[in-house]
């Protein structure tokens, strides 16, 4: 716990509360135009409008904010030479935990933020029908597991290279593949990290080419899917915590 302390400490002053929000401004414009573009007919689906909108929007838009949340969080120790000295004081294997730790309660807080903020909106807008409470919590849950995972990735790397850039050229990938993957069948989306976003999502479109008719559904997660989100997740934080604690410093 006094690690984790620290980690917060030392990232007070790391622009955390600026990437957070410049997350929720992106989404809430993205949400905002593409609902003024919606035909009467389509916004009587609206809450499944939305939750799907908001998968797709994760795909984009949170593998590179993830990249960033890493980033600050581990180039100080970079910077200022520090992992010896902090070394002498806990095993890396305790700093790595540390560190993953508050990657995971900062997504929790944003994603948590993000959905409260969505149903307000949805609420305030008039969408047709009962607002769904209990997906809602699921997809919290769901986009913060695979933020979660990705962030394993990011962290890995983050502490791995002083260079920042590869970190964050790996983010930027991602969310050029979490978008790219949601053209793909399933089976190519499993062996994609970030298009867990999508293959997870508890919306989904069926666009229907005769009528030209976009009719949404909703959806449960696949178990094997969920079970090869876990496999992804625990080979990143095997790989990650490996190449820290071998690293020199």
């Amino acid at each position: 716990m006094k690690l984790l302390r620290l980690e917060f400490y030392k990232c007070r002053r790391r622009g955390i509360l600026l990437i957070c929000a410049a997350v929720l401004g992106v989404e809430l414009a993205w949400m905002s135009v593409y609902s003024a573009r919606q035909s009467p007919e389509e916004m009587r689906q609206g809450w499944m409008i939305l939750l799907y909108n908001l998968a797709l929007v994760d795909a984009i838009i949170l593998p590179l904010a993830v990249a960033t949340l890493a980033s600050r969080s581990c180039e100080l120790e970079h910077k200022g030479n520090t992992w010896k000295l902090l070394e002498t004081l806990a095993g890396p294997g305790k700093l790595y935990a540390a560190k993953l730790g508050w990657g995971a309660l900062v997504l929790a807080g944003l994603l948590a933020l993000r959905s409260a903020l969505f149903l307000g909106v949805g609420l305030r807008q008039g969408v047709e029908g009962p607002a769904p409470l209990g997906r809602f919590g699921l997809f919290t849950l769901l986009s913060w597991l695979v933020s979660l995972m990705v962030y394993a990735l990011q962290q890995g790397l983050s502490m791995r290279f002083a260079n920042q850039a590869v970190a964050l050229v790996c983010g930027i990938s991602g969310s050029f593949l979490g978008l790219l993957s949601l053209l793909f069948p399933p089976a190519i989306t499993r062996c994609v990290p970030w298009g867990y976003y999508g293959l997870l999502a508890l919306a989904g479109m069926d666009w229907n080419e005769t009528t030209r008719i976009t009719r949404f559904f909703w959806r449960w997660p696949a178990p094997a899917d969920l079970a090869l989100l876990a496999l992804w997740g625990a080979a990143f934080l095997l790989a990650g915590w490996a190449m820290f604690v071998h690293k020199e410093v």
